[in-house]
This record gives structure tokens, sequence and C-alpha cells, in this order.
């Protein structure tokens, strides 16, 4: 029995393996599922079983490299622990936005291909979604507490910054819009993030 979930995890590492090689090589979008399957040698039924559509396999990898982008913020944050909150929340969004940006052909696909239902949480319900919000909250309740932000509610305000980084919207930004990222991660620091912190909270990065 552990010898099956070990190979059932080695095959699920290779799928990932593949795709990533795969993706980079052609881009998302050009690379089939069977694709996928034919390049490591496994039946098709084998891939599906793991993965039900090539936006579940985006997201299983989106996941794997938000994990090392977290660890890239907190290594980001660990020199400037003692600059005032605002200052290091807009350092988390400019990196994230950032991040996000250079995966939109991976959120894109997640985007159109992930069927859509009325009562869909996955992202939420996310590792991903609950490291970046624990951040998010973490950051926001200690700037709360030096009285550096207005009064709000530090779980709402989280969950809302968050969902401002939608792909629909970074894909209008900017392929209608054609906003560099730069001019993005401005506007967002700017709109969301400065009104909500008190005057001479110290420099935006």
């Amino acid at each position: 029995m552990i010898e099956k979930k070990k190979d059932s995890k080695e095959v699920s590492q290779m799928i990932l393996q593949a795709a990533r090689s795969l993706f980079a090589e052609h881009g998302v979008e050009a690379v089939s599922m069977h694709q996928i399957a034919k390049s490591i040698q496994i039946g098709q039924g084998t891939l599906y079983r793991r993965y039900a559509n090539k936006s579940d396999l985006c997201m299983d990898l989106m996941n794997d490299t938000f994990d090392n982008l977290m660890d890239e913020i907190k290594q980001l944050l660990l020199p400037c622990a003692d600059q005032p909150v605002q200052f290091r929340l807009t350092v988390v969004f400019r990196r994230l936005l950032r991040f996000s940006y250079d995966q939109l052909e991976w959120l894109n696909v997640i985007r159109i291909s992930k069927p859509c239902k009325p009562d869909d949480m996955d992202f939420f319900e996310s590792p991903s979604y609950s490291k970046l919000n624990q951040l998010l909250l973490s950051l926001l309740s200690e700037a709360q507490s030096k009285k550096e932000i207005i009064s709000l509610n530090p779980e709402f305000t989280a969950h809302l910054l968050i969902s401002t980084m939608a792909p629909e919207s970074l894909l209008y930004y900017s392929k209608v819009l054609a906003y560099p990222i730069e001019q993005i991660a401005d506007n967002f620091c700017k709109t969301l993030i400065d009104p909500l912190f008190r005057p001479n909270q110290g420099e935006m990065a």
C-alpha cells in the first residue's frame, strides 16, 4: 500500500515536471493534455485521474511556484522589518503584482479553462490564498495595533486586497489599457494601500 502511494506521488511529480518543461518551451496554450501524457509515456486516463483539465494542472503548478514566491517575499521583508507597515505592504504588493503579471498566460488558461460555478471557491480555499491572507492579515493587524491605519476590519481588508488582483483585472490593465506593470503597481498602491494609512507614515517603496 505504501509503495502504491509512493508510485502515485512520483507519477504526479513527473506530470508536473513535464508540464512545466513543455509550457516553458511551447507556451501554455499551445500544449495539450495529450502531449503532456505522451511526453512521459503514461495513459491519458492516468493524467485525467489527477487533473480533470489543464486549468487544474496549471493551478497545481501555480501553487508550487507561489510557495517559492512567498519565501522570496519573506526574505524581502527581513531588512525592512523596522519600516512602517505601509512601506512593507507596498513591497509585498509590488512583488505580487509583478509575479502575477509574469504569469498572465498561465492565469488566463486557468480562467478560461475552468468551468464557472456560482459557488466556486477553489482559489479562496487553496493553500496559496491561505498563506497570502495570513501575511496580509498579520501586517494589517500590526498597523492597527500601532494606530498607523484608519479604522477598518483587517480580515475583510486582506481578502479585498487579494481579490482586486484577479486575473481578469490584470489582463484588462495590461492587454486592453496597455499599462506596463510599473504603472499597474503604482495605481494599485495609490488607490488601495495609501488611503488605508494615516498621514506621515513614511515614504513608499
